[in-house]
């Protein structure tokens, strides 16, 4: 009897899935160059998908819609993985999670949220004027921006299981700070009008977040000792 034939499926399966993911990938990144070049607007569906070297209709197949597409990009931007991952799922929130220590972990929230904003920054834009023309688009956002400010909550809330928030600080207002702070209209001001490199960004990001969150550290003397301060009138 003859040997039966091994199947070539599962190899040639897994080369589909790779070229289906290159596909998203190139899709998603010539409708980011396209959409912050010509605004959301002016971009086609038929623009982006020459640039991507695809045909329209599996844009169409892959996103559904224009409006769909812009979501993607921007999800893309944030998270650098592909089909909307939650965020607070990947590493950079969970090992902010995982650390005990108060400010190591502003610092790290820091540089990983100021890292994604900055990323996400020229999409947002986009989305911010197509909010104007596009009641969805507006809805869609407020959405993201929701979210957002659910996922700034929960890191709140892991900031305070290690410790106090500054005094008379709730973590609503917590949220609400970190929310403002890191949210795309500071970097806007800060790195657009004032021409702040990332670099400053991130550090003020930190310092900003650590004066407003957290109660100030004791004054040293000395290794383990506390200055006595002064009381009034002395």
């Amino acid at each position: 009897m003859s040997e039966p034939v091994k199947s070539r499926r599962p190899y040639r399966s897994r080369l589909r899935e790779e070229r289906a993911r290159a596909n998203r990938v190139a899709i998603l990144r010539a409708a980011h160059r396209r959409f912050v070049a010509d605004g959301y607007p002016r971009t086609s569906v038929a623009s982006i998908a020459a640039d991507a070297g695809v045909s329209e209709d599996l844009v169409y197949v892959l996103f559904a819609t224009k409006r769909g597409l812009l979501v993607e990009v921007l999800n893309f931007s944030v998270t650098g993985e592909l089909d909307s991952p939650v965020v607070l799922e990947q590493h950079g929130p969970q090992a902010v999670r995982a650390e005990k220590d108060q400010r190591r972990q502003i610092e790290m929230f820091a540089a990983d949220i100021s890292r994604r904003t900055a990323s996400a920054r020229p999409i947002d834009d986009v989305m911010r004027s197509a909010a104007l023309v596009d009641e969805a688009v507006a809805e869609k956002r407020r959405e993201m921006h929701d979210t957002r400010l659910a996922n700034l909550t929960q890191f709140v809330t892991w900031l305070a299981a290690n410790g106090p928030l500054r005094e008379g600080l709730s973590v609503e207002e917590a949220a609400a700070t970190v929310w403002t702070l890191t949210g795309p209209d500071v970097h806007r001001l800060l790195v657009d009008e004032l021409a702040w490199d990332h670099q400053r960004y991130a550090a003020w990001v930190r310092r900003t977040l650590e004066d407003s969150l957290l109660p100030p550290p004791p004054s040293r003397t000395s290794a383990g000792e506390t200055a006595e301060l002064p009381g009034p009138g002395l």
